[in-house]
Order: structure tokens, then C-alpha cells, then sequence
């Protein structure tokens, strides 16, 4: 069976790093759909590109309190899954092993997470993250269907970054246990934590993974606070170089 594999990307042609996920997807042997809103000719040979106004109307877009469009493709994804069901994800992870080794049943992924705002405990905590979600038979009621409904309804203008995505997740698992998803650990689709990102990926030493991890999540957003170009060359002897070389992304 065919796993399609869902992503989103607008702007400006896809960098280094997303073109390698991209690419990764393909390798693995995911049917890969991107959605943008502009004709993209530099996608990897193989992808799918789709209209995303298909989707949400590109009058719909909208920044978070941090300028990101990231709680937008928070909403975006629901509504993918939502109609059109398989495996969403975000455009900075890397499939690391065959779609055909995938878990039948759906799945959530977490994440190691420092909380210290609001009203949340100090220290270090398992949250759920939506960067990659596998809803293969959409359901209404399910999780996937209550945070679409909830992310409509939200007020856009005061959205900050997560509240759309690993924040609504963990607070509706928690309300709904029943919810059906297998909940996957953070090895799975989170290996290596965001507050390592992209260091740990551009050394090179690079950080060894565990055979059960299926993707790794190179946390683009802590590239850009970082200052570095995701469309930089990869070091030599890093992590990133070389699934480069394996998935056959130009990495001069």
C-alpha cells in the first residue's frame, strides 16, 4: 500500500534542507504531495506539487504573534488530513526509514520540552508535536477532526507560536485519552532536541541515532533564530551531509 506523505511550503523555491527532506520522502517510497500557493519547477523529481487553495484560500494566511506562518500550517495540516488523510509532514524532517516500515495503525509523535511560561511547571516534560502525524483513515471526532475545529475557530491575531499545534494536540490527548493514536516517544520523530538544533546536525561529529527512529526533525526555526541558512552547504562529515550524499541532494 501507497503511504502518501502530505507537505506544505510557500515562498521562494525550497532550500538545502527542505529539498533533502523532500527528497528523503521520495527515496523512502512516499507518494509526496507539497502544497504551495505558486508553481514551484525546483521541487525534486517525483513530488507532487498542489494547489493549496484547494485547501484554504491564500487570503486565509496568517503570521502568529511571532511574525511565522507556522500556526497557519498548524490549521493547513488539519484540514489536509482532515479531507484527504496519510502522513503529514513538516517540510524540515527527514525519513530516515522505508514507508513500508511505517506502523499500520495512527500514530502522534512527541517531544522533549522545556516548559517555563505561563502557567506550566518548570522542567523538562513529554509533549506531543505535529510535525509529523499519521491519520491514514480520517474519522470525525478523532483528534486530528476536534483541533481543525478548534483551530477554525481560534482568533488568528492572537496566536502564539504552538498554541495551534504541540500545545492544542497535548491538551486535547489529555481531555480525550480514548483518542485511538498510538503515542510514538521522542526517539520516533524527534530525536535530537530543538535546543541542539542545528548544531548537532552540522558538526562533524555527528550524534548517532537509534534503529527505531524513523525520522529526524532538524527544527528549521532554530535555524533561522540561529542566523544560519538552511540553503548553506552541509559540512563535510556531518550528520546532514550525509544523508545528503544517501538521498542524493547536491551538496557542494
Amino acid at each position: 500500500m501507497t503511504i502518501h506523505a502530505h507537505m506544505f511550503w510557500h515562498g521562494d523555491p525550497p532550500r538545502r534542507l527542505e529539498r533533502l527532506a523532500m527528497r528523503s520522502f521520495l527515496a523512502q517510497g512516499y507518494a509526496l504531495t507539497v502544497w504551495t500557493y505558486t508553481p514551484q519547477p525546483s521541487l525534486p523529481p517525483g513530488a507532487t506539487r498542489a494547489d493549496a487553495a484547494e485547501i484554504l484560500p491564500q487570503s486565509a494566511l496568517f503570521t502568529n504573534r511571532r511574525g511565522s506562518i507556522a500556526s497557519f500550517t498548524d490549521w493547513f495540516r488539519y484540514l489536509v488530513l482532515s479531507r484527504h488523510g496519510g502522513l503529514w509532514t513538516d517540510s524540515d524532517v527527514i525519513a530516515l526509514r522505508p514507508a513500508s516500515a511505517l506502523p499500520a495503525h495512527k500514530f502522534l509523535v512527541t517531544q522533549w520540552e522545556w516548559f517555563h511560561r505561563r502557567l506550566r511547571p518548570r522542567g523538562w516534560k513529554i509533549t506531543l508535536n505535529n510535525n509529523v502525524i499519521f491519520n491514514p483513515t480520517p474519522t470525525k471526532g478523532d483528534l486530528v477532526d476536534l483541533a481543525l475545529a478548534l483551530a477554525e475557530r481560534f482568533p488568528k491575531d492572537a496566536i502564539d507560536w504552538g498554541e495551534l499545534g504541540p500545545d492544542l494536540l497535548t491538551a486535547l490527548s489529555r481531555l480525550h485519552p480514548a483518542h485511538g493514536y498510538a503515542i510514538m516517544p521522542p526517539g520516533f520523530a524527534n530525536p535530537i532536541g530543538y535546543w541542539r538544533s542545528p548544531t548537532a546536525l552540522l558538526r562533524p561529529n555527528p550524534p548517532r541515532l537509534k534503529p527505531e527512529t524513523a525520522f529526524l526533525h532538524a527544527y528549521g526555526e532554530m535555524w533561522r533564530r540561529a542566523g544560519i541558512s538552511p540553503d548553506a552547504p552541509f559540512p563535510p562529515g556531518s550528520l546532514l551531509a550525509t544523508l545528503a550524499k544517501a538521498f542524493g541532494e547536491p551538496n557542494p
